[in-house]
């Protein structure tokens, strides 16, 4: 059973969620800046959701593609990502919050799988963009309230597991980071742009962490190249967030991303 402080008149919170808050912060007391520069990256499920999200989330609501404003309209059924990469959108999962029996259209939950072992396969539809583009539908027709009209967004995005342990991918590395926590991101769906702020990242020397501490940590570069650099993925699947995702700067619903740890090679600054 989960034990709980007492915190009177607030809300009670779990110790690990308390005690893990503590060990963030006191890192965070002696963290330097990172050396801008590419590097090998341990990501942890966190933070691999968050590239998940920030990648294949924006450019496959296929609305974008109506509007000409996703990149991903031109590589459908091309080799976009290492083929250990699957990537799904799926409002199916049990207790997380971009979760639901029936989109704002009426349409009943589905799993969408949007990268099969490195392949794009399909975006996510609405009603408009389904009929108009003559796809298949997905049960992404979602609206922020009744005084909304509905788009193609998100709900639970996240990479698929592999065959890899975190172990065996801090192990793998000579010279890298192990990022842990994740902070904000953004995309440019018409150009496969990428920035992704992380909140704490670890020195990797020799296949051992360090101890050393940087924050915050940057990554930015062209959605498809860290994609392929993908070379290791995690057989523990995480998916958490009770955040609110907006379309633009407006339009908000709520979301969940995630996936295993994954290992990859990209910019960072």
């Amino acid at each position: 059973m989960t034990a709980y402080r007492n915190r009177g008149d607030n809300a009670d919170l779990p110790d690990d969620m308390v005690d893990n808050t503590i060990a963030d912060a006191i890192k965070l007391l002696n963290a330097g800046q990172i050396n801008s520069g590419f590097y090998d990256i341990v990501a942890s499920p966190e933070v691999a959701g968050l590239i998940a999200h920030e990648a294949f989330g924006h450019g496959m609501e296929m609305d974008m593609f109506l509007k000409e404003r996703a990149m991903g309209a031109h590589y459908l059924g091309q080799q976009i990502a290492s083929p250990l990469v699957t990537m799904y959108d799926s409002a199916t999962e049990q207790g997380e919050s971009g979760s639901f029996f029936f989109d704002d259209e009426g349409m009943p939950a589905t799993s969408t799988k949007i990268i099969d072992k490195g392949i794009l396969v399909r975006g996510m539809t609405d009603l408009n963009a389904a009929m108009r583009l003559n796809v298949e539908r997905s049960s992404n027709g979602r609206r922020e309230s009744y005084k909304r009209k509905p788009y193609a967004r998100m709900t639970n995005t996240f990479f698929a597991p592999g065959e890899s342990t975190k172990e065996e991918m801090i192990k793998s590395v000579d010279d890298g980071i192990y990022l842990i926590k994740g902070g904000s991101g953004m995309e440019d769906p018409k150009n496969w742009g990428i920035q992704i702020e992380c909140l704490i990242g670890e020195e990797i020397k020799n296949g051992e962490l360090t101890g050393k501490i940087f924050s915050p940590i940057f990554i930015t570069g062209y959605v498809p190249d860290l994609l392929k650099s993908i070379s290791m993925v995690g057989n523990d699947l995480e998916i958490s967030g009770l955040g609110y995702c907006g379309k633009g700067h407006k339009e908000w619903v709520k979301v969940s991303s995630g996936g295993p740890h994954i290992k990859f090679k990209t910019r960072l600054g």
